[in-house]
């Protein structure tokens, strides 16, 4: 070991005599390490981005998730309103079908009148089963437990609620309350993000001549949207991305491009089948955006970095 000290300190005294070999290894070996460090400043600093971003796509999931279930929480408010309307529970015991769709009605008339456009009610017989009544409905109505979640609809894609109304153990009808998923674009709006609803293009077979005629286009692989019901900029960036971009905003969870942060969630229907994504962002553009505070970061570190070794070799030299 004192061998070694010895001769490493022999070597250097030599070195040193040597002027020119002197400060041309220290420079290379100064050069070696600067660089070793600017590598590994960028990596931690775009290893960061990458923890960043992939902490705001479970964030919007998280948020997705909690909107959703602050729908059922606002049905079952509507549910409750049924249980005290002795008009209504007398009205279905004794299938007055005239009386049931006169509240029927004035529900949803006062659900246009609170602006809630997209809610709606509708009435379902238990004692008239019969087989045109949909797996859901007659599901219900077998089993006496409520169904939540999403379908989709003869006449559009909906967040439903269908909740058994029981006397006693009897039941003496099923109600169902649906709100259209595209309402949850104005809810995302509110915290600046962005949400697009994408139909798997199997799905279009449920929908009616008339809900998607005219009305839906293709956007990548087998996804298609409605639309005049979103941000044209928004979705027609991931068209502009193509199936490459899709691709990786599949694989990594993420993607940002130069206008749009962009996450996505799948979308299943009541009964577990898989029906679409949500794809969930935010503009990049813009100071108050967070991706655009991350990359600003990002780049700010950058530049201090590189300003810090082309002043140190200035020094040196």
């Amino acid at each position: 070991m004192f061998s070694f000290i010895k001769m490493l300190q022999s070597f250097l005294r030599n070195l040193k005599k040597k002027k020119g070999l002197w400060f041309t290894t220290l420079s290379v070996i100064s050069i070696i390490g600067i660089s070793f460090s600017m590598y590994i400043l960028m990596t931690m600093t775009q290893n960061v981005s990458k923890e960043v971003y992939v902490t705001m796509s479970e964030t919007y999931e998280t948020s997705l998730k909690n909107r959703i279930n602050k729908k059922e929480e606002n049905f079952k408010k509507i549910v409750a309103s049924i249980y005290a309307n002795n008009d209504f529970l007398t009205a279905m015991e004794q299938n007055n079908t005239n009386a049931v769709n006169s509240i029927v009605n004035s529900y949803n008339d006062n659900f246009l009148k609170a602006g809630f456009n997209e809610i709606s009610m509708k009435f379902y017989s238990s004692s008239n089963q019969i087989n045109q009544y949909r797996n859901s409905i007659n599901s219900v109505i077998t089993n006496k437990s409520k169904v939540f979640g999403i379908e989709v609809l003869n006449d559009g894609i909906f967040v439903i609620l269908v909740e058994p109304i029981l006397k006693g153990d009897d039941l003496i009808g099923v109600v169902e309350i649906k709100e259209s998923i595209h309402t949850l674009k104005a809810e995302f709006e509110k915290d600046n993000s962005i949400f697009v609803f994408l139909l798997d293009e199997k799905m279009m077979g449920k929908l009616s001549l008339k809900a998607k005629t005219g009305k839906y286009r293709d956007v990548v692989n087998e996804y298609k949207v409605e639309e005049k019901k979103y941000d044209g900029n928004f979705y027609g960036k991931l068209i502009e991305n193509g199936k490459e971009g899709f691709k990786k905003l599949e694989d990594v969870g993420y993607l940002v491009d130069d206008t749009y942060y962009k996450t996505y969630r799948k979308i299943s229907d009541i009964n577990g089948a898989t029906i679409g994504l949500a794809i969930l962002g935010e503009q990049v553009e813009g100071s108050g955006a967070f991706v655009n505070i991350v990359d600003k970061m990002t780049k700010t570190v950058t530049t201090v970095a590189l300003g810090l070794v082309i002043s140190i070799l200035l020094f040196m030299f």
